[in-house]
């Protein structure tokens, strides 16, 4: 069994709980779930640090472990705090890129983002990396995240430059720059910068194309 954290957005705790308990949840033992607003966990004084999360995370994974539970549970409303970073969403964006490589211990997280501000933001590459699976909006069927985006991308350059172009390039890429297409979904920007110094301007067409075409995979028209 896993111990649970709810990071909730701007809704009141109490009115959660209250719901919770609606639907069928028993809330008897505050040491199973923990519930917290995103702004409490993510920015307190008003700016976010990711160290400060990680830290966080370790702390609340050590007590539920001390406490027998075998690992963390995480469901993290994170839309308020993403529209909140909107003006800089790079500290963010490397924050959630980075970790699946600074958890090395039992951990599952869900979490759940509003439909217009990925599409807003065109930071669905990004997210994407960062996670393993996407949960469609309309189907809730889980996708491959790896297998979305190189799905997205082969079909979009297949469709700009042609088939044989397109292996010649990605060839030329796993040759010339050890990227092999495996690797793409988890260094989009270092494959970014590469097409760029390939193809130039091409590169923002093709980058819009996949950004549509993955919009179109995971229902966001």
């Amino acid at each position: 069994m896993l111990g649970s954290i709810y990071i909730a957005g701007g809704e009141n705790i109490e009115q959660i709980q209250v719901e919770m308990r609606a639907f069928g949840l028993k809330l008897d033992n505050p040491m199973k779930l923990k519930i917290v607003t995103s702004e409490q966990w993510y920015t307190p004084d008003g700016e976010f640090h990711a160290d400060r999360v990680v830290k966080q995370f370790r702390r609340l994974i050590d007590e539920s472990v001390d406490r027998g539970f075998k690992g963390l549970y995480v469901s993290a409303d994170v839309a308020d705090t993403f529209d909140y970073l909107s003006k800089n969403l790079t500290p963010w964006l490397k924050y959630e890129n980075s970790l699946g490589r600074i958890f090395r211990f039992p951990m599952e997280a869900i979490c759940a983002y509003r439909i217009n501000q990925i599409i807003n933001s065109q930071a669905l590459p990004q997210l994407l990396q960062g996670h393993k699976n996407t949960i469609t909006p309309k189907n809730a069927e889980i996708v491959d995240n790896k297998k979305l985006y190189m799905d997205a991308a082969t079909e979009e350059f297949n469709n700009i430059l042609g088939e044989e172009a397109t292996k010649i390039i990605f060839h030329y890429l796993e040759v010339t720059s050890k990227l092999a297409i495996d690797q793409i979904p988890d260094k989009v920007e270092e494959f970014n910068e590469m097409l760029q110094s390939i193809l130039g301007r091409v590169t923002l067409l093709i980058n819009q194309t996949i950004l549509k075409n993955l919009y179109g995979k995971i229902e966001l028209h």
